[in-house]
């Protein structure tokens, strides 16, 4: 993995720099870097012993349109920024007596999960050009709730309840801390806090303090009224401009408390979905023609969307599958079941292999997948399930990262993860060729219909439809909904598409005539403009163009954060 760790390695210094400008900590001294290479895609920072882990298998259903080793060498490093107010002024003795347990315990104590995880998300937002706060799901439920007239305090945003859904404290954290600095032109508030809490150990809680003192509020509730306001009239105005909408008709019924219906796909009369929510883990559920709603099979927690042979009647995808022995190993394996003859779910390829997102050719002989490799990279696998089961393997277009895959005839598209964002690529013979050049937008539920390609894609700020001609080039926007859709299966008659769509009860599914949509050209490089993500990008820029804006460092090159 001496490629990997190169490619990471420098990743880490490219940043090192532009994360620790508004923390005012740069890490001046040697990092241990512990690269987990056969593990799904995470991070994170700890500091008994010192070290960041890097699970560099990177994430295959719907990450971030930035490659995950941009994502994971901000975020982590900003929280290597973060850990270190622990080490100094009145905190240092303190050392002594807890080892270096004690940074991550006075992170937790002085500025709480929330604002660290929402202030790493800030730094992957401003100084790339995608991250999390630039993709629609991230706030949506904010944006549906506050619309609704749902206007929750802090706390219970932050500590959830048995009865009303909430998101996690990643995307409460942003949306808090980036509005604080959006609202007070405040990109120093954290740098502050480490600096006035590492002075005075009764500083508490120092975000929080802090961001009263800029808004002239008595009570911090009163701050966060002021960011919900600020977001609620973003958003606004946001939908505004985007009506007018279709009209949905739902086809499930509201549920008694909060259930997602996801990964739809139409087989025969029937709707096939992945059922979860506060009363059931996953669960695939077939819908019938009258409404009625039958359990088939429980289900997994990481999975691809469903995949069906047309000619068989049979389901597919991948799923992620723990090691038995290794605590630090998974797989994936690409997995079927036919809901027509039984329950019972099988394997069509074994543990060893990293394999995600397959898709059936048209005749239903042949698979399509990718493939991760722990050394770095991708391929695409193309696999013969009738005859003999031989497979072929062919390596992604440098450095693109292979997502969902769909059949036209005999060629494979694929969608493609790279620097530029997600485009969309041709597998032909033994050529790749691009169909849609790399936006910093996402493509989920990739699938093909007909002679055209569909997916959902967030470039107006919400995820709607799309059509593809690759032949022509033509894109056409298919949806226009109030807070954005996604899930999208036509109806086998071609009468009727069905999705999914956020309600305050969760991720409900509806359906709308398709003599009621939309056929409206779409430029892929017309793309949404996220205010607060805007803003703090223009604010890191700033930090860049001081003299000894902070303690970090004096001059800083902007341009290698680009």
């Amino acid at each position: 993995a001496d490629s990997l760790a190169r490619s990471y390695g420098y990743k880490l210094e490219q940043f090192r720099i532009p994360v620790s400008r508004s923390t005012g900590y740069l890490n001046k001294g040697r990092m241990p870097v512990v690269l987990h290479a056969y593990n799904g895609a995470n991070g994170s920072v700890a500091w008994a012993p010192r070290r960041m882990d890097m699970f560099t298998i990177p994430s295959a259903y719907e990450p971030e349109p930035l490659p995950w080793s941009t994502m994971l060498s901000v975020h982590e490093g900003r929280h290597v920024t973060q850990m270190q107010f622990g080490m100094t002024n009145t905190m240092r003795p303190f050392n002594y007596a807890f080892g270096e347990m004690f940074n991550i315990l006075a992170s937790l104590v002085y500025q709480g999960m929330y604002f660290i995880e929402g202030d790493a998300v800030v730094a992957e937002t401003a100084l790339t050009k995608s991250g999390r706060g630039r993709t629609a799901d991230f706030l949506n439920y904010y944006m549906m709730a506050f619309d609704q007239g749902d206007y929750r305090n802090f706390p219970r945003w932050l500590f959830g309840s048995q009865r009303h859904y909430s998101p996690n404290h990643y995307a409460l954290g942003y949306m808090t801390l980036g509005g604080i600095r959006y609202l007070y032109d405040y990109p120093d508030i954290m740098h502050d806090a480490y600096e006035k809490s590492s002075r005075n150990i009764f500083y508490l809680p120092p975000v929080k303090k802090l961001a009263k003192k800029a808004g002239g509020k008595k009570k911090f509730g009163q701050v966060f009224e002021a960011v919900r306001d600020t977001m609620k009239g973003i958003w606004t105005s946001e939908i505004e401009a985007r009506a007018p909408f279709i009209n949905g008709e739902p086809v499930t019924a509201t549920p008694r408390l909060y259930t997602d219906y996801k990964d739809n796909i139409s087989v025969g009369s029937d709707i096939y979905s992945i059922k979860s929510g506060f009363l059931t883990t996953p669960v695939l559920v077939r819908i019938d023609s009258t409404g009625k709603e039958h359990k088939v099979t429980r289900f997994a927690s990481q999975t691809s969307i469903l995949s069906p042979s047309d000619n068989q009647g049979i389901l597919y995808w991948s799923e992620t599958v723990p090691d038995e022995r290794w605590s630090m190993k998974a797989d994936s394996r690409i997995r079927y079941i036919d809901p027509d003859h039984s329950s019972r779910k099988k394997n069509l390829t074994g543990r060893k292999d990293m394999l995600f997102n397959p898709s059936s050719s048209s005749n239903g002989f042949r698979i399509s997948a990718v493939q991760y490799h722990p050394e770095g990279g991708s391929s695409l696998l193309v696999k013969d399930i009738y005859t003999g089961g031989t497979s072929d393997t062919f390596a992604a277009p440098d450095s693109v990262q292979l997502l969902e895959t769909a059949w036209i005839g005999n060629d494979v598209y694929v969608t493609g993860l790279s620097e530029g964002g997600y485009g969309i690529y041709r597998h032909s013979g033994s050529e790749w060729n691009t169909i849609l050049e790399p936006q910093p937008v996402m493509i989920k539920d990739f699938k093909a219909y007909g002679e055209e390609l569909i997916f959902a894609c967030d470039r107006t700020g919400v995820h709607e439809l799309y059509h593809l001609n690759p032949s022509t080039g033509d894109l056409r926007q298919k949806t226009s909904t109030r807070y954005g859709a996604s899930d999208f299966t036509y109806s086998t008659d071609g009468r009727w598409l069905y999705y999914s769509s956020q309600t305050l009860k969760g991720m409900q599914m509806f359906r709308t005539s398709v003599d009621s949509l939309i056929n409206r050209p779409a430029d892929f490089r017309d793309i949404h403009k996220y205010v607060i993500a805007d803003r703090l990008a223009q604010q890191e820029k700033a930090e860049a163009e001081k003299t000894g804006s902070n303690k970090a460092v004096s001059e800083v090159d902007y341009s290698l954060s680009q």
